[in-house]
């Protein structure tokens, strides 16, 4: 059966207005966005990302990470991310990663693990952990670069030397890729 524009026009609303109620339908609402797609539905999710209420920005990214063709919607996720608004709740931001290829971002991903709040650190080193990245040595250098950053400006806290240790075993495998690669 194939609906009209207007059909979908009006089911986006209802959607995205039953967020707001967050009754106990809000995960077809999240369901039914991600199926529908397109620019328009990206577009207002991607300005929900700002909203002050974490649910809210929540139900954004889990929609935007269940959308088909979602690619387009990555910078913006990653500005997101970034914003220093958001840095004290943007585990969810990097969650939703998952849902993306971010197999060209491998550098981002990094510095999410190395700079991140306590989840979004722990949601980018299981993306580091289970992502296919396309390396190069200009990564490896850039990797390294931000490593060297990390242990000059990073406070010296109780998890500072096991991300180290990590961070130094990713390097350490970055490596063995590139000269095996080469």
């Amino acid at each position: 059966m194939k609906y009209s524009k207007d059909f979908y026009m009006k089911e986006i609303e209802t959607c995205f207005a039953n967020f707001y109620k967050k009754d106990e339908e809000v995960y077809r609402n999240v369901a039914v966005l991600a199926k529908i797609g397109g620019p328009e539905v990206i577009e207002r999710l991607l300005k929900m990302l700002y909203e002050e209420d974490s649910d809210i920005q929540y139900l954004a990214v889990k929609t935007l990470a269940q959308i088909e063709n979602n690619q387009s919607a990555l910078p913006d996720l990653f500005s997101a991310i970034h914003d220093p608004k958001l840095k004290s709740r943007n585990g969810s931001l990097v969650e939703a990663l998952d849902g993306f290829d971010v197999s060209d971002h491998f550098i981002d991903i990094f510095k999410l693990y190395l700079n991140g709040s306590l989840k979004a650190a722990a949601m980018a080193k299981d993306l580091l952990d289970h992502t296919e990245f396309n390396i190069s040595s200009r990564t490896l250098k850039k990797t390294k670069k931000h490593l060297h950053n990390f242990v000059n400006n990073s406070l010296k806290d109780d998890s500072y030397d096991s991300k180290m240790i990590e961070a130094t075993d990713i390097i350490n495998d970055l490596e063995v890729l590139i000269n095996e690669s080469e």
